[in-house]
Order: C-alpha cells, then sequence, then structure tokens
C-alpha cells in the first residue's frame, strides 16, 4: 500500500533515507533570510533519475554539478541569486544513515570535491516544457472553457432559484424546516470504510519508514538508487518537482 497523497498530475518518490529532524536557514551575503525546522527525506525520484531533499515545502533537487560543502551533519546548498542554504541533521540519527546520505551527495554533486559527469538528461529545459505540460492555447481554451460552464452552472442556478420562489408547489417554509427530521433522511458521503481504510494507509506508511533498512546499513551507491518494493512512498506535484529542477538548473549555469 503506498502513501495517501496520490493525486492527479502527481510523481512518485521512493523515501530512501528519512530523518526526524532537521534544520534549513537561506542566506544571502552572510544574512539569515528565512529558516525552518522539520523531517527531512531523502527522495529517489526514477522517472527523473534524481534525488531530492525535502524539508516541509522546501524541496531541493539534486544535480551532479552542484558544489555542496561540509560534513558530518552540516551541508551548504548554493541557491539562485547568490544565495545558499545551510542544512542541519538535528537528533539522533543511526551513522549509517548519516554515511548513505554522504553517499547520494558524493554520486550527486560535486560533494567533497569531487567531478562528475552531467546529470542524467531529463528533457526540461526553460524554453522548452516538458511534453505533460500543455500548450499556451491548450491552457487558454481549458481556462475559457471553465469560465463558460461556470457562467452557465450560475446562469441555471438563478434560473432554478427564481422558480422555486415564484413557485407555490416548491416554496419551502421555515416551519416545515425547523420540523423536519434531518437525521432520517440524511445521507454519509463517505463510504462505510473510509476512515479506517486512511488509518490503515497511514500505519502502513508509518511502519515502512521506521523499518526503512537503509537507516541502519551501510550501502553503496548502487544499492541506494534501487527502488526498494518496501520503502515508503511519498508523491510531489509534478509541475512544482519540475520547476524545482529547473531552479537548480539555473544555478549551476551561473
Amino acid at each position: 500500500m503506498e502513501h495517501i497523497n496520490n493525486l492527479s498530475g502527481s510523481v512518485k518518490g521512493v523515501e530512501t533515507l528519512y530523518f526526524e529532524e532537521a534544520e534549513v536557514e537561506k542566506t544571502r551575503g552572510g544574512r539569515p533570510i528565512f529558516g525552518a525546522i522539520g523531517p527531512l527525506s531523502v527522495l529517489y525520484f526514477k522517472d527523473y533519475d534524481r534525488f531530492v531533499l525535502q524539508l516541509n515545502d522546501f524541496k531541493y533537487p539534486l544535480l551532479r554539478r552542484l558544489n555542496i560543502s561540509g560534513s558530518g551533519r552540516s551541508f551548504t546548498l548554493p541557491g539562485l541569486n547568490g544565495a545558499s542554504y545551510n542544512l542541519r541533521i538535528l537528533g539522533n540519527p543511526s551513522n549509517d544513515a548519516l554515511k548513505n546520505f554522504e553517499t547520494i551527495l558524493l554520486n550527486n554533486s560535486r560533494f567533497g570535491g569531487k567531478a562528475l559527469e552531467k546529470s542524467p538528461d531529463d528533457k526540461l529545459s526553460r524554453g522548452k516544457p516538458s511534453t505533460s505540460h500543455t500548450s499556451l492555447m491548450e491552457q487558454v481554451s481549458h481556462t475559457a472553457k471553465n469560465i463558460i460552464e461556470s457562467i452557465k452552472t450560475k446562469t441555471e442556478t438563478i434560473k432554478t432559484g427564481t422558480k422555486h420562489l415564484t413557485s407555490k408547489k416548491e416554496r419551502t417554509y421555515l416551519k416545515d424546516i425547523k420540523n423536519k427530521n434531518f437525521k432520517k433522511t440524511a445521507h454519509s458521503t463517505f463510504k462505510k470504510d473510509f476512515f479506517q481504510s486512511g488509518e490503515k494507509s497511514t500505519q502502513d506508511f508509518l511502519s515502512r519508514r521506521r523499518d526503512n533498512y537503509n537507516l541502519n546499513h551501510a550501502l553503496d551507491f548502487s544499492d541506494l538508487r534501487k527502488v526498494n518494493s518496501n520503502a515508503p512512498v511519498q508523491y510531489l506535484l509534478k509541475e512544482e518537482l519540475e520547476e524545482a529542477i529547473l531552479n537548480n538548473k539555473d544555478v549551476v549555469l551561473v
């Protein structure tokens, strides 16, 4: 069973590593801009052959030409327009989990001064949107269609409301509403096992996260890159992920 956040327009990432508490601070010219504390996930997206660091709303795709520095639990990640991100892993993670994190950085950036070949070609570029994106005309057409449908719906609502107000047959009086027993006519909009299913999915996800083999065993990069069917899964919006990748491509081009 996969994570419940499987929404339309999303892409699946396997949670390779998880740290219960971490801190990221954005700085420019040595001055802090913002900071956040929360759990840190290292996700692998097979569709893009990329690892992504995620802490709350912060998403940082790794590219092999990024100059990442640091060691142990503190790392510096380059950002756009002269900004940088100071990442610190807090709490008590295992030494194996930290070693695996450095292994991922070593093989997906210039971490440790190691020069790697170019990142995998994911076909993404600023002037060339991916095939999953609709054209501008299609977007305009879709927007116009939605506006027309909205106007039609509102018009029908007005007509229906007017009809009910002027028709004696459809008129509803306040005393009838007060006396009506809604409990007898009410119908649940949820399936019978909706909440039980959601709870089971959440428990399954947390169990997979807790038992993730990568957290307590130091592995080679080839093993960390494999998609483990028993590992927890998260879904990110495709558009947001691709924008984050493009932002980091802009970083390495500067």
